[in-house]
């Protein structure tokens, strides 16, 4: 699994927040989570599995390294559009105040 892929999984879930990574041995494979313990319930969310328990040390230790860079972006995600509209509702306040009421009458007869 590409970096790619493994963002698009954990952000599909904005409202968790995915802090670590674990693998569960399940008979003879080998399933990857990652978990958000914020909250009173731990939530899991299921990565992928494997056959071979190196290869799966080898992903979560991967996936571990991923993990912040993710939540990082899915928060600058969240904030993005809160500073949007403060600038633009600031910006047009500002233009409302610029525009003097003979210009908008001079534009509006045109």
């Amino acid at each position: 699994m590409n970096y790619s892929n493994f963002s698009a999984k954990v952000s599909f879930w904005p409202n968790m927040h995915f802090t670590a990574i674990e693998i569960q041995q399940c008979g003879d494979l080998y399933e990857i989570y990652a978990t958000d313990i914020s909250r009173l319930a731990k939530s899991k969310l299921f990565v992928g599995r494997t056959h071979d328990q190196h290869l799966a040390d080898s992903y979560a230790k991967q996936f571990e390294e991923w993990l912040p860079k993710v939540n990082r972006e899915m928060k600058l995600r969240e904030i993005a559009p809160l500073a949007r509209n403060t600038a633009s509702t600031r910006l047009n306040h500002q233009t409302e105040l610029e525009i003097l009421p003979g210009y908008l009458h001079n534009q509006r007869g045109m």
